[in-house]
This record gives C-alpha cells, structure tokens and sequence, in this order.
C-alpha cells in the first residue's frame, strides 16, 4: 500500500514539473536580451562547434576569469534562443526541486511551494539572475549542484550513518568539482561546506566517510582550477575589470568592506521581505507548537518580533537591528527546533548564508545577484522549518494559488517589453537591409526589471554590417 502511494506522489509530481516547466520556458521566452548577452550572441554565433567554444573558454580562462563552466554554459546559449531559455528553465526547475526534497516538501504540493519561493526574489536580484543571461548562467547552476550535493550527504545532517558506494563518491566529487567553476565566492563557501561537513562526520561517527572525502577534495581540486586563472593576479593588483583591496593591504581591504556593506546588507536581508518574515514567523509557531514558556523565549519571541517590524517598517538603524535579529534567531532555531535533524539543517544553511556573503565585502564592484546563493540558503532553512510544522492538505491549493499569481506578475511585467524587443529587432533589421547608418528604437520602461537594459554600444558590437561603428542605435522614450 505504501509502495503505491509513493508511486501516486512520484507520479503527481512529476506531471507538476512537467507543467511548471512549459510555464517557466513561456516566460523565460518572454526575457528580452540586454547589456552584455549582446556580446555573448555574436559570440555564440561564431562558435560552431565544441572545439570552437573549448578554445574560446580557454582563452578567457588564461585572460578574463576562471569561471570555466559559467562561460561555457553561457558561450554555448549565444544566438541560440531555443537551447538558451530550455536550459533556463529546466535550471529554475531543478532549482525548485532539490529545494523541495533538501526541506522535504514532499509531492506535487511542496514542489509548486518551492517553485513560488525561487520566483519570489528582490526585485533587483531578479533582474540580475533571471532576465540577463550572463547572470543565470553564471549564479543559478552552482545553486543547483551544491543543493544536489546537500541531498546527497542528507544523513550527515540528518544524524544518521552515510551509506557509502561508489556511485556516490563519483557523483558528489563531479558536483564538488563542476560547481567550483562559475563565480568566486559560491568557490570559497562549497570549500568551507565540504570540509564542515567532512570533519563534523569525523566527529560524530568516530570514522572518515569516503564521499564525504571524494567531496571536500572535488571542491579542492575546483576551486585551484578556477584561482589558477593568471586572471586573478589582475585582482590582486587592481589591475582588472574587478578589484579585491589587497593592493592597500589591511586598510585597503577594510575600505572596501565599509564600502560594500551596505550594498550586500541590503540584499543579505534588509530588502528581502520574503526572508524576513519567514524567518521571524516560522520560529515562532515553532515555539508555540512545542510549549515552551520559560522567560527567555518570551524575550526571543520579543526581539524577533521587534526586529522584524524593526526591518520592515521603522528601520532605526536597520544594520544594528539586523544583526540582533539574526542573532536572537540563531538562539531560537537551536531552542524551538523540534527535533535534531531540524535543528542541524536549520543552523547549518542559516549560518552558512553569511559565509557566502563575507567575501563580497572584499571584492568591487558587486551586484545583487552575488547574493543569490545567500538567499537561497535562508529560502532553505526556512522551507526546513515550514515542513517540521507539518502543513495539512491545505498547502497544495494554497501553493498553486501562490504560484499562479507570481506567473501572472511576471508576465504581466516581461510581455509588454517582450513586445519592445520585437519592435526594436525589426526597425534595427530594417534599417540595416535599408543601408541606413543610424536607427531609433523605443527605449525599455522596465521598471528595475531588466539589467543594463538600453545599452546602444554593446548592441552595436551585435547588430554591425561591415566593420563596428557603421550602425549607431539610439533610444526613443
């Protein structure tokens, strides 16, 4: 009987993902190409096979940055449309999925919850992740592979042995060592996780486990290709597209840091609502479901609740507020967490977001989309905390209704300038078949939903005939 409602849930679910999928490849269709993709189109389409984009990568690699998979993945989307958003949607996919089964929403129920939570991003994180290629490829994958590796090492946090062969030592160094190769500071975070996780095993079960091993050392092996690239020197030095602060030593390096601050603090938490509020609800139904009424979790519960209000509405010193709500919601995640295995998964991926974050204060210029896997994890822990509540039947309608809504938002948002694109690509095509050397298009009004939206020179370098500069693009309002 059992094996037969396993196979209904196994069965519904997957008619769920196939139908979020459609959804989310109709919007991603809808995304409009902006800044930068317009390099990576006329890149793509002068790379016309495999050994074309391998030594294209290789080149970056030794000049530009060591993000070898990121660059592959998005070298290989250039002019290619339909392969582009199939492997954006089928990421968002796989992003939603694995956040289900790492929370254990189970069903077709708690993968639509999950594929409403990963939609639900700050709007300015939106606009680097989603729309923009060059973010997507670059941020949502490694998300991906390292919640894939979390799943996979499940028992560790679990409490429980790690069961140990060889088809999960290939599979978690591959993941360990794939995900290494996109953005810097996801490097430095899966290091630190593997080598946490590794030695918390050790701990615990008195023994070192081989995947757990093959993991750490996938990681290693990744992260010294991906800082091998003679590109970094130029960080080092300053002397790049990105600077670290290490040229001016202990002084530089803190000048950076009061710089960037408030930039990764606002995406960290102070303009995420989303987080905010299901970190501050979720631990307090926690409490009032397990019946603890000692004085100090009365004061934990006070300084959530303030601290959240505190976040949303009055924001007197919002940093200061943040770092105490953060640190009352550490001690109530260890003293309302109903169990150990919720009590490890919620510490875990809620302490693990600022390890992510940390390097950022380092390194300039940074965006937004830097924070991605920060929000996730905190996504993470709370959807952890959400399933130890033990919803009823009432969260498959809600999801789907949550869902919908989220669609229609964003459709509602990236038709209309789908439909700019359009217009745009045909008075460019028209005026280029026309001899013409200079052509106006309707700039986006995008509303902050499109990064580096109207950007005629890197359009140009795209849309040339002879040799660049022989069409100038200039933006109507």
């Amino acid at each position: 009987m059992k094996s037969l409602e396993h196979k209904r849930v196994g069965i519904g679910r997957t008619l769920c993902g196939m139908i979020l999928f459609a959804a989310l490849f109709l919007l991603c269709r809808t995304f409009p190409i902006v800044g930068d993709d317009w390099f990576r189109e006329a890149l793509g389409a002068s790379l016309h096979n495999p050994i074309d984009l391998l030594r294209e990568v290789a080149s970056r690699w030794a000049t530009v940055n060591g993000r070898i998979l990121g660059n592959i993945l998005s070298y290989s989307a250039g002019s290619r449309p339909l392969p582009r958003e199939g492997m954006r949607a089928l990421f968002i996919l796989a992003l939603a999925w694995l956040l289900s089964d790492v929370a254990r929403l189970e069903g077709w129920p708690g993968l639509l919850w999950c594929g409403a939570l990963v939609l639900s991003l700050p709007q300015g994180m939106f606009a680097q992740i989603y729309p923009w290629a060059a973010g997507f490829f670059n941020y949502v994958p490694p998300v991906v592979m390292l919640l894939a590796c979390l799943e996979l090492v499940r028992p560790v946090l679990d409490g429980s042995p790690l069961e140990e062969h060889p088809g999960r030592c290939a599979a978690l160094f591959l993941l360990g060592f794939g995900q290494q190769l996109f953005v810097e500071n996801n490097t430095l975070y899966a290091l630190c996780a593997s080598a946490v996780l590794l030695v918390w095993y050790r701990l615990e079960r008195h023994k070192w486990s081989p995947g757990l091993l093959a993991f750490f050392l996938g990681c290693a092996l990744g992260a010294a290709l991906l800082f091998a690239s003679p590109s970094y020197r130029l960080v080092g030095a300053e002397g790049g597209a990105y600077q670290s602060g290490l040229g001016g030593g202990l002084a530089g390096l803190l000048s950076t840091a009061q710089t960037n601050l408030p930039e990764v603090a606002k995406y960290y938490i102070l303009d995420c609502p989303v987080l905010y509020w299901s970190l501050t609800l979720l631990p307090l139904l926690l409490w009032w479901n397990g019946g603890k009424r000692a004085w100090k979790d009365g004061l934990l519960a006070a300084v959530l609740v303030l601290g959240c209000l505190d976040l949303a509405y009055i924001r007197v010193k919002p940093m200061a507020a943040a770092v105490v709500w953060g640190a009352a919601l550490t001690a109530a995640l260890w003293r309302w967490s109903p169990n150990r295995a919720c009590r490890a998964w919620t510490l875990f991926l809620w302490l693990s977001a600022p390890v992510v974050a940390g390097p950022l204060l380092f390194v300039s210029p940074i965006g937004s989309r830097c924070l991605f896997l920060s929000y996730v994890l905190m996504l993470a822990a709370a959807a952890v905390m959400f399933r130890a509540l033990e919803p009823g039947r009432w969260l498959g309608p809600l999801a789907a209704v949550a869902l919908l809504g989220l669609f229609a938002g964003c459709f509602s948002v990236f038709l209309p300038l789908h439909r700019v694109e359009l217009q745009r690509t045909q008075a460019i095509q028209n005026a280029i078949s026309s001899g013409a050397h200079e052509v106006a298009v309707p700039a986006y009004h995008d509303g902050g939903w499109l990064w580096d939206a109207d950007n005629a020179l890197k359009m140009e370098a795209y849309f040339y005939r002879n040799e660049p500069g022989d069409l100038t693009i200039r933006f109507t309002p």
